[in-house]
């Protein structure tokens, strides 16, 4: 199962809402899910869910006790060690075991939720490399066989594999800012996907014009097709310190203490209506 998330719009906040919708997914439903880009480079991705100060500060403790030993390995370039999605890219497709490939992940909740880190290498460097997205698509084929739900950040990227992911997800949601004139396009001139379309609204206030009560009204909109992340800046901050899933734990743990109630319930509601749609919740 695939769910691409993609936006029009560029600085939409879609990797973010991606990445909370992903962690709420799992924190609140008995699934297992993968988190992956939809391009061979995009490091916004794990930035929120991974805390990469902290390997880093860890990395570099590891590195001041084996010194002598780095500098061996540099000197003599007898070690280079590929991880990530640049080893998985080189593998043969009966290579990709689910074995391989969570190891080549960081996992982010224990055995249920994986992100997988991209390419340290250029876009330019792959397309020559993989010009038919040969090499891509089976890596992602084979991270969608061993999850339940594959949740991809395809940005506001409008490449030949972006738009690729999107003709093949079975959920595609578009994300978009409430305020933005193109609410009214979408209504009245519908993007045709393969699969089904999730109306997505980043940066939410229940108090602005176009609130999900007014577009409702007003285009007439499916309840189960719209959804919304509201606004929450404590949370944005938590992301950039990559400690994106703690602050969606905590955020929903702190419903029953009165506190944020409101993001609670629209980020739940949202979560259920799109896993629904995907055939992963009642």
């Amino acid at each position: 199962m695939k769910i691409a998330f993609w936006s029009e719009q560029k600085r939409a906040g879609t990797t973010f809402n991606l990445s909370v919708i992903a962690c709420a997914s799992v924190i609140k439903h008995p699934i297992s899910a993968a988190v992956v880009s939809g391009g061979y480079r995009n490091e916004a991705l794990e930035r929120g869910l991974l805390d990469t100060q902290g390997l880093a500060s860890k990395m570099e403790r590891l590195s001041l006790g084996h010194m002598e030993e780095s500098f061996l390995a540099a000197e003599t370039q007898e070690y280079f060690t590929v991880t990530g999605l640049d080893c998985l890219l080189f593998k043969q497709r009966e290579e990709l075991t689910e074995t391989v490939l969570k190891a080549n992940m960081r996992q982010v909740v224990k055995d249920r939720m994986y992100c997988l880190p991209s390419s340290v290498r250029t876009e330019r460097e792959w397309w020559r490399q993989d010009g038919s997205f040969v090499r891509m698509s089976r890596v992602l084929d084979a991270v969608e066989s061993c999850f339940d739900v594959v949740f991809i950040d395809c940005g506001s990227r409008k490449d030949d594999y972006a738009q690729k992911v999107l003709k093949e997800a079975d959920v595609c949601v578009l994300n978009i800012n409430q305020e933005n004139p193109e609410i009214r396009n979408f209504y009245r001139n519908p993007r045709k996907y393969p699969g089904k379309p999730f109306l997505l609204l980043g940066n939410y206030f229940e108090d602005a014009l176009y609130n999900r009560g007014n577009l409702y009204r007003i285009y007439r909109v499916e309840e189960e097709l719209l959804g919304a992340v509201p606004y929450n800046p404590w949370l944005q901050a938590a992301s950039h310190k990559g400690k994106l899933l703690n602050g969606v734990k905590r955020c929903l743990e702190q419903e029953a203490l009165g506190k944020n109630v409101e993001f609670s319930r629209e980020l739940v509601r949202t979560v259920d209506l799109i896993l629904k749609l995907a055939g992963l919740a009642q």
